[in-house]
């Protein structure tokens, strides 16, 4: 639910930037990718497996004929999950319960794109500079077996990690405003603590149990493929 705001949240900001912004001659940029997150450093110590998620981005033309543009991004990754069946006494009667608890990135990026003029046939190649926020949060819901409406859930962990970082990627032309994007991103983030799923912990209490407590820079490099859609 938190994520489906966010996103929200978000497709409103750009759809208001578009309609209010003035010179409509101005190239806009819809951009919808796929994306593999590779972990470093302490980051990659702590989350051992590559991590496949989602990005969605918005650019506008800062002036007409010129080939730099600025924007907003916001991509998502699930960093580990865990479920568990618990009994519990409640009023000195026993129920079973379903907890689960996954840990997760969302990501909220600025950008700023140039396209120098070099072309290698239709490739139209890109840099950038980002500056953002990555949020890493953890959330349990504890769900009565029995009654799967009836549930409870709660953030075990929600820190924001300072971002920066650049990329470069190129554009294919496959259509008059269409055109499929491929991009890599180095993104370093400041050090917070945020939970990783620990296979070897025994769950006793709550499927937390099976996460472990962390703190370290939140360095990633992210591959994206997806299309771009011109307008």
């Amino acid at each position: 639910m938190k994520l489906l705001n966010s996103l929200t949240i978000f497709l409103i900001m750009s759809l208001f930037v578009v309609t209010n912004g003035k010179g409509q001659s101005k190239v806009n940029f819809i951009e919808l990718n796929l994306t593999y997150t590779q972990p470093q450093g302490f980051f990659g110590r702590n989350v051992t497996k590559d991590k496949v998620g989602f990005e969605i981005g918005y650019l506008r033309q800062l002036k007409s004929e010129k080939p730099l543009f600025w924007g907003v991004s916001v991509y998502y990754n699930q960093l580990g999950s865990a479920s568990a069946f618990i009994q519990e006494l409640v009023d000195f009667q026993l129920f079973d319960f379903d907890y689960r608890t996954a840990s997760h990135l969302l990501g909220f990026n600025g950008k700023v794109r140039f396209y120098p003029n070099v072309y290698l046939g239709k490739l139209e190649w890109y840099l950038e500079a980002q500056l953002g926020y990555k949020w890493l949060y953890t959330y349990t819901t504890k769900t009565l077996s029995e009654d799967t409406e009836s549930s409870d859930s709660n953030i075990e962990k929600g820190s924001l990690s300072l971002t920066y970082g650049a990329s470069t990627g190129v554009n294919y032309p496959v259509g008059e405003h269409t055109y499929i994007n491929v991009r890599i991103n180095y993104l370093p983030g400041l050090s917070v603590p945020y939970y990783v799923i620990n296979e070897n912990n025994e769950i006793f209490e709550s499927s937390l149990d099976q996460f472990d407590l962390k703190r370290s820079t939140t360095d990633i490099i992210r591959w994206d493929l997806g299309a771009t859609y011109r307008f």
